[in-house]
């Protein structure tokens, strides 16, 4: 057998094998296809309906290590940081843990009385888990729900591209939830990119309190203290052209963007003017705009059940009021220990499944 013969006789097999597979794949196809979904879930605002969602606890705290990229912190939280690092919140600041832990449950119960389905984290099962990444830095805060996953039409992200290495241990007790919740739905399952050990400014990093979304207009908070550029890059790149990605630059005092911006219902917004460098993105230039002043620090952290009915924190009266004078029916409800841990009704709330 000649060379061409050769050739041509591997080509002829490789010709068959080809065949035979794609007949497999379009057969498994098929089978998928003709596979009746148990449910359909997605997420296309900020505002719609709220059916289900994931909520943690708070019971491994153990409050985090100071690391540089936190120089963006004031003095005095510094000195508050590095005077508790390492210490089991339960057991060293006992009155502190049983209020964040009412706090958390009052959340729970509110969205549950307004007929929202609740799912629940459960503990760290594992040391391995619970010392992941503390020769970097140690803490445990399992109750963000916000930053567990984030769901995009019905792309359903696991996040895992946190700039603070504590935060990267969390993906341990969401995984068993998320994944046993989008079983047999339509949901379109990734993980963001786990960011390297070895810390980098310029590394990927993409956090959920900096997304809001808008139909399709995802907004990208970048403060420089949680998601980076490449981010916002792998988030534009895994959505592709259905959606436009707009970085929204924060001053370097800020973390996240939902703490500087709510989107409440269609054409009503809660925002800081002083924490965006540029203003606000042009789609949002002309909605009703509801002001939060910059000592009101989580001010804008509020999370819409419906168009009509919103979570504010008991402290923000101020905004409460404004979301009333617009008709809207506010619920209020004790908030500041959660607050003091980085996490308002937004950030609190892992939504997994909105009404448009």
């Amino acid at each position: 057998m000649n060379r061409r013969t050769f050739l041509q006789a591997v080509a002829g097999t490789e010709g068959a094998t080809r065949t035979a597979y794609c007949s497999t794949a379009i057969a498994a196809d098929d089978k998928v296809a003709g596979t009746k979904l148990l449910r359909s879930l997605g997420v296309y605002n900020e505002w719609g309906r709220l059916k289900e969602a994931v909520v943690g606890i708070p019971d491994d705290t153990v409050e985090m290590d100071y690391i540089p990229a936190m120089k963006w912190l004031p003095n005095w939280e510094v000195a508050e940081l590095k005077k508790f690092a390492g210490k089991k919140t339960a057991e060293d600041e006992p009155e502190v843990f049983a209020r964040l832990k009412a706090q958390i449950e009052g959340h729970v119960k509110v969205l549950r009385d307004h007929g929202v389905v609740v799912h629940r984290t459960k503990p760290m099962m594992y040391p391995e888990e619970k010392t992941f990444l503390s020769d970097i830095q140690r803490g445990n805060m399992l109750f963000g729900g916000a930053d567990f996953f984030r769901v995009i039409g019905n792309n359903v992200i696991l996040l895992n591209s946190f700039r603070y290495p504590f935060r990267r241990k969390q993906v341990w007790v969401v995984r068993p939830v998320i994944e046993e919740l989008i079983k047999g739905t339509n949901a379109r399952y990734a993980a963001s990119p786990p960011p390297s050990p070895h810390y980098t400014e310029e590394d990927l990093y993409l956090e959920n309190g900096d997304i809001m979304l808008d139909g399709h207009n995802v907004y990208v908070g970048m403060s420089g203290n949680a998601s980076s550029p490449r981010g916002a890059d792998w988030l534009r790149q895994f959505l592709g052209p259905e959606y436009r990605v707009h970085v929204v630059r924060l001053a370097p005092d800020r973390f996240h963007l939902d703490w500087v911006l709510s989107l409440n219902r269609p054409g009503l917004l809660t925002y800081c003017p002083a924490a965006f460098v540029d203003g606000l993105p042009q789609p949002l230039q002309k909605w009703d705009k509801i002001i939060v002043n910059p000592d009101e620090s989580a001010g804008a952290n509020n999370l819409s059940i419906d168009p009509n009915t919103i979570i504010v924190a008991s402290q923000y009266g101020r905004i409460a009021d404004e979301y009333r004078k617009r008709g809207m029916n506010v619920i209020t409800i004790p908030l500041e220990t959660t607050i003091d841990y980085g996490s308002s009704a937004r950030c609190l709330t892992a939504v997994l499944d909105r009404d448009l």
